[in-house]
């Protein structure tokens, strides 16, 4: 099959009805959207994905942190390059370790899959900037606008929305690349769409 595994459950499930049917009901696609989903963020990969993630981040943090805290390299460097250095560096770790050791889509060259991968981190990007804010009037309109006590530390409704977004944009991330970035491609899906 040319399709990764992620992907093949979540169409396999969505394109074909139950046994001794002819066609389903929309509670059977529901039903069965419900079971692809679960398939695939109940998963070995998933979890690989999330790890995968956190290392990614450590990098990104690590990275800016140094270029712009070490005095001899933050003289010549500006802030905002050394956040962009490390935010590039996080993606890069987090596309070479999921394309080394998480999937195994062997039917685009590594270039084309980096290229999709960018593409839909840009995705969560935008994601992750329309939620955090969305949730920080969602937070306002029903009265909570002072920091909020969590095990003794204050925090503000800002980063616990930024917080709450990016865990919510992760599931997106997951899916796409599933679906696009380590599989046949943005152009490749829309293409099998339309060939229909």
């Amino acid at each position: 099959m040319s399709l990764a595994p992620a992907d093949s459950a979540v169409s396999a499930a969505i394109a074909y009805p139950p046994s001794g049917r002819t066609a389903a009901s929309p509670l059977d696609h529901l039903a069965s959207l419900l079971q692809a989903s679960l398939k695939l963020f109940v998963s070995r990969r998933f979890a690989t994905f999330i790890v995968f993630g956190g290392l990614a981040a450590l990098v990104n943090i690590g990275v800016g942190t140094t270029l712009y805290s070490v005095p001899g390299i933050a003289a010549v460097v500006p802030y905002w390059l050394a956040v962009a250095v490390g935010s590039a560096s996080g993606l890069l770790v987090n596309f070479g370790l999921n394309y080394a050791f998480n999937f195994s889509f062997q039917g685009r060259s590594a270039g084309a899959q980096l290229r999709t991968f960018i593409v839909v981190a840009i995705g969560g990007v935008a994601l992750t900037a329309l939620i955090a804010p969305s949730l920080v009037a969602l937070a306002s309109w029903i009265g909570v606008t002072a920091p909020l006590r969590i095990a003794g530390v204050a925090l503000e409704t800002s980063f616990i929305a930024h917080v709450m977004a990016t865990g919510l944009v992760t599931f997106y991330s997951f899916a796409a690349h599933s679906a696009f970035s380590f599989n046949v491609g943005l152009r490749g899906r829309l293409m099998r769409l339309f060939s229909r």
